[in-house]
């Protein structure tokens, strides 16, 4: 672990138990993308891996797996075994500062580091051959299902201020489905391929309900594709 520190990783967050189901709590970097993270227990690197979203969106992947995802499906029951006994499971990672560039390219400090301190650590649930060697069950995928949240649909009308500022409001009936005030949320855009990333607001409106902050490229989207909507 004090190799990890010693090049600049932080505490970040830890993972816990709520009932029988995983939850995360980040402390800091949590809307910070390109970005290498490290699941640490006892002081020993369990996992390392990196990510090019917000952290707290590649902890959702981890917290609610999908059937296709076997890196996301077996972490998740490491993390709920670990913590069942009663060993903690903390979050550590190295944000880019955005500073490193060989000559005028950005270098990617996630994508030029992950490689290297899995080969030199060799933490325990780095994928192959050493995943296999673990001994883990294969997952239980009836297991996974219970994690994943439900599918729930509601309409809003184009709004002149939805069109030109970029953001919907979402209804009282629905205000429970989403998150809390300043989380991250991924908007995907009828049939592109990659989200655009918004944040949810509930200080826009006296009752808390949300308001889906999608900015310039929900904007641009929306005035694109207006008469696809009616």
């Amino acid at each position: 672990m004090n190799r990890l520190l010693d090049i600049g990783f932080e505490a970040s967050g830890h993972w816990l138990m709520e009932g029988d189901r995983l939850k995360f709590e980040l402390t800091r970097n949590s809307t910070q993308n390109n970005i290498l993270y490290a699941f640490v227990c006892n002081g020993q690197v369990n996992y390392v891996g990196k990510t090019v979203r917000a952290l707290q969106i590649r902890m959702s992947g981890y917290k609610n797996p999908s059937q296709t995802q076997i890196t996301n499906i077996n972490n998740h029951l490491r993390i709920k075994a670990l913590l069942s006994d009663g060993v903690a499971v903390d979050i550590f990672a190295l944000p880019d500062s955005g500073l490193l560039h060989y000559g005028q390219f950005h270098l990617n400090l996630a994508a030029a580091l992950e490689d290297d301190i899995i080969r030199v650590i060799k933490p325990e649930w780095n994928g192959g051959k050493i995943e296999a060697a673990i001994g883990l069950p294969p997952p239980d995928l009836t297991e996974s299902k219970p994690e994943l949240p439900p599918i729930h649909e509601f309409t809003f009308i184009l709004q002149p201020t939805y069109y030109n500022q970029g953001f919907f409001n979402v209804g009282v009936a629905f205000t429970e489905y989403l998150g809390a005030d300043g989380e991250i949320i991924e908007l995907f855009l009828a049939s592109q391929p990659q989200p655009v990333l918004g944040t949810i607001n509930r200080r826009a409106a006296p009752n808390g309900t949300p308001r889906i902050m999608g900015g310039p490229k929900l904007k641009n989207w929306f005035q694109a594709n207006a008469n696809l909507m009616g």
